[in-house]
């Protein structure tokens, strides 16, 4: 017998939409449409049967000289109860070592609520360091991640440009932080000078031209190693023309993330601006309308939340300039929700195209498709009854975080996971996380098409 019958939902698959039952037996998927007698039985008509989103940017892991507010426990709390079922973190190079550093992302996330991979950050492209990326892809770890803003990127191009060349070679995608160190070091310091300091100069500090000039170098220095790239939180219209531009010359992937869709600049003229302190800033109202435009068309393949979320009080200590204000947001609980909420019910996006952004085209560029990010037969069974009139006020105190408030505090939003399932477990069920930290299990991404 079926041990899982879901009943009666608009199923949302790779060929379409349409209303049928989804059955589950040993955590995959194992049949679509009319759907026989079951152990268990879960009622979804009038909501949507969704796959489980695949987030590619989180910030989970530990390294020696700092511990994330949300770690693996507490983040995959917030992805749970949000529809996310997979999360790929940030691990970082740890003496000298990127194996090392992939050892210590492995014992966090032993308290996993979700399945997970890693994008391994390197600091020092040294020779040992690109001779690890060929087995660390054997292993299943076929991610890197590069920050162009670090003065180490402007100090080593060449031997970042071997990394990118070993990573096409043994077929690991590069997560690139496209923001260029010149630029900002350089916008950073007049600040300064100027005795400009407080938050309301942030955006000035890193301005549009930075992200542009990085893309830029980032998609030559792709074509000319053939190196895969993804360029995380893209946020500027300029910066869509650059990454559209790139798109035409090697093999380059987008993303953005939930704060350049729903919010401009103008939180920086509020007292409490530090909470939306992120790399890159928010950008003008025009921007955010070009990041729409570039979701609806493709120009982008993925919503990331680079989760990485700080107390309001270390936020908002007194006497810190712009450059010492943490970076990062909370974002996981709220991705799903919000996007269908301002992007699908405001006509901005179709619900194929969420499903695309937020679950196959991720899983897609993680190497993990179909077994994640589709509701085909086969795949894990991760999937999130969606319940498309439910309404929620966004209340940090109501959330899974544990961070103590919400950039989107007070939003009114229209949609909202009711039932959520990993591999066939229900690990959250109308608005309580149910599963037990350390159920999770590494995903082996595969390496990606030379």
């Amino acid at each position: 017998m079926i041990e899982l019958a879901i009943r009666g939902g608009l199923v949302v698959t790779p060929n379409g939409e349409r209303h049928a039952d989804l059955a589950i037996s040993a955590g995959r998927i194992t049949a679509i449409g009319d759907v026989g007698p079951a152990s268990r039985e879960i009622d979804a008509k009038g909501k949507l049967v969704l796959p489980g989103c695949v987030d590619l940017h989180t910030h989970l892991a530990s390294t020696p000289t700092f511990a994330p507010l949300d770690d693996f426990e507490h983040g995959t709390r917030a992805a749970v109860a949000g529809g996310v079922t997979t999360v790929v973190s940030m691990v970082y190079q740890e003496e000298g070592s990127l194996r090392r550093g992939v050892e210590r992302g492995l014992r966090d996330a032993e308290r996993s609520l979700t399945d997970f991979a890693f994008h391994v950050v390197v600091t020092d492209p040294s020779d040992a360091a690109r001779a690890e990326v060929a087995a660390l892809v054997r292993d299943g770890h076929a991610g890197l991640k590069v920050f162009m803003v670090s003065p180490r990127f402007a100090e080593r191009r060449d031997d970042y440009a071997l990394l990118l060349r070993a990573a096409a070679g043994a077929g690991a995608l590069v997560a690139i932080h496209a923001e260029d160190h010149a630029i900002v070091a350089g916008r950073t310091a007049a600040l300064h000078a100027a005795g400009r300091t407080s938050v309301e100069h942030f955006p000035e500090s890193r301005p549009v031209e930075a992200e542009v000039k990085a893309i830029r170098e980032a998609v030559e220095l792709a074509e000319r190693t053939g190196a895969a790239i993804y360029l995380v939180h893209l946020s500027s219209r300029a910066a869509l023309h650059a990454l559209r531009e790139g798109k035409g010359r090697a093999r380059v992937l987008g993303e953005t993330r939930p704060l350049y869709l729903y919010l401009t600049r103008a939180q920086f003229d509020r007292p409490d601006a530090a909470l939306w302190v992120g790399q890159p800033p928010l950008r003008d109202a025009d921007d955010v309308a070009a990041v729409w435009a570039a979701l609806a068309d493709g120009t982008l393949d993925t919503v990331g939340t680079d989760h990485i979320p700080h107390a309001r009080a270390a936020k908002l200590a007194p006497g810190l300039s712009f450059d010492r204000i943490p970076p990062g947001v909370s974002n996981l609980e709220t991705l799903l929700p919000m996007l269908y909420s301002e992007g699908v019910r405001k006509g901005r996006i179709t619900l194929s195209r969420l499903v695309e952004v937020l679950a196959s085209s991720p899983a897609h560029v993680a190497g993990m498709y179909p077994r994640k990010g589709a509701l085909a037969i086969g795949s894990d069974g991760d999937v999130v009854i969606f319940d498309p009139w439910a309404r929620r006020i966004v209340r940090a105190a109501d959330l899974h975080s544990a961070c103590d408030y919400d950039p989107y505090e007070g939003w009114d939003v229209t949609g909202w996971p009711e039932v959520v399932l990993s591999r066939g477990d229900v690990v959250f069920e109308r608005g309580s996380v149910v599963a037990k930290p350390g159920r999770g299990k590494l995903v082996p991404r595969a390496p990606s098409p030379h």
